[in-house]
């Protein structure tokens, strides 16, 4: 298991502002065994950068065997970086990125082209914050109304998730809190290329919208939750998004591709964009033919549109927020591709480096659905994800859809019904013998 370098301890944010800034979101629903690593890859580009000659950068998909350095000269592009099939191309001078992707687009060793496209939590892009009540413990946690309608008791009592491994792809984790303590099994940072997926801030504004580190411990947070919800699943860390909360989608298609090289059973996408990348409907279609469960979130529009991808695509499982009353988030965004629904209102889970804080959105949704699917799985090791959804979503609870006339899937995730006819079975065989 990789060894984590541990960030300095850093001071938990909590001021009453952020707290307004929460309550107000919701008010107006306006606002989300050694393991093998990647190679390190030199040169690597910010999502924004453009070619040396002022032309945008094109990231590629290959097929398996082909040799990207070859292909990058046979195209007269130059090569800044290449794993995972993945790789990012300058245009020969002269050349637009439009007509790059176009030529790249009729070569057979090429499975995708398209230009840099972001990844964000949809948090970050409806500014939705983390805030700090003074109440988080892991009792508090446990106790808190979503994990109570979630019936997490009962389900406990059947299954913890053992066995399984889920893959987090976000801004990464706090290793050293002591609530995942034993339970972090690999990790990697495809931000800085390197083994330590640690969420840390920056203090920089990235993304130039007058705020810094809005997204710092979202990767935590989320993480939180899955360990909340199946507390004896393995976890996988890819860092793929910055403390801004925005990436690179051609990192995330990399990502799933590392996460089913390392073992994942269940890879959870708590990020989105606007824009569909080709490069992570590739990737999602390799894991879902190897048997691996993708659950993406929603989106926090409050409408039903725009759609966030991967959300739309149907390798994924779409999961939309509600509160820990069954209502519908003001926020979530709806449709016809969300499956269900699961808590995302005033969540509370682990934040870096050992804290615990409250926050909203259907990130947090996406997280008891991916706990969820560890949860079931090591009963149905056989079944694929279509079986797994179908218990999951012919169990869920009826919702108060006050404002939605339809788009919410088929409900509330119920984990203690969803895992009631495992009791059940497990019964039968004891009385039996």
């Amino acid at each position: 298991m990789p060894a984590y370098p541990l960030s300095p301890g850093t001071a938990f944010r909590s001021t009453h502002l952020r707290w307004i800034a929460a309550v107000m979101l919701l008010a107006c629903g306006c606002s989300a065994n050694r393991l093998p690593l990647a190679p390190v890859q030199a040169g690597k580009a910010s999502p924004s950068e453009a070619g040396g000659n002022g032309t945008a950068l094109v990231e590629i998909t290959v097929n398996p065997g082909v040799d990207v350095t070859a292909l990058a000269t046979a195209h007269h592009a130059t090569l800044r970086n290449a794993s995972w099939r993945c790789a990012t191309l300058v245009p020969a001078e002269g050349q637009t990125s439009d007509a790059l992707i176009d030529e790249l687009s009729l070569d057979p060793g090429v499975e995708s082209a398209e230009p840099v496209i972001t990844a964000e939590t949809a948090e970050s892009r409806q500014q939705s914050f983390s805030f700090d009540d003074g109440w988080g413990s892991a009792t508090a946690c446990l106790l808190q109304p979503s994990a109570v309608i979630l019936g997490l008791d009962q389900a406990h009592a059947i299954a913890g998730g053992g066995g399984i491994r889920v893959a987090i792809l976000d801004t990464g984790v706090a290793p050293s809190h002591p609530d995942l303590a034993g339970h972090i099994v690999g990790g990697w940072d495809f931000v800085d290329q390197d083994a330590d997926p640690t969420d840390q801030p920056e203090g920089i504004d990235n993304d130039g919208d007058g705020r810094t580190d809005e997204a710092y411990g979202h990767g935590t947070h989320v993480t939180g939750i899955v360990h909340l919800t199946a507390p004896d699943a393995s976890l996988l860390i890819a860092r793929v998004l910055d403390s801004e909360g925005r990436g690179d989608m051609l990192d995330v298609a990399r990502a799933i591709r590392w996460a089913v090289a390392n073992g994942a059973n269940v890879i959870n996408l708590s990020l989105g964009s606007l824009t569909k990348s080709d490069a992570v409907q590739v990737a999602l279609s390799e894991a879902a033919a190897a048997g691996v469960v993708c659950v993406a979130s929603a989106g926090n529009q409050g409408s039903d549109t725009p759609v966030e991808f991967p959300a739309s695509s149907h390798y994924v499982v779409a999961v939309g927020a509600v509160d820990g009353s069954d209502v519908a988030a003001p926020f979530t965004s709806y449709g016809d591709f969300v499956e269900l629904c699961a808590p995302g209102v005033l969540v509370r889970s682990l934040f870096p480096s050992s804290g615990y804080a409250l926050w909203s959105g259907t990130s947090m949704s996406a997280g008891f659905v991916s706990g969820g699917f560890a949860l079931l799985m090591p009963f149905h090791p056989d079944w694929g994800q279509k079986k797994l959804q179908d218990r999951l979503t012919s169990t869920a609870r009826r919702i108060s859809q006050i404002g939605y006339h339809s788009g919410l899937g088929a409900g509330a995730l119920d984990l203690g019904a969803a895992l009631a006819p495992e009791l059940v079975d497990s019964q039968h065989a004891h009385d039996t013998n």
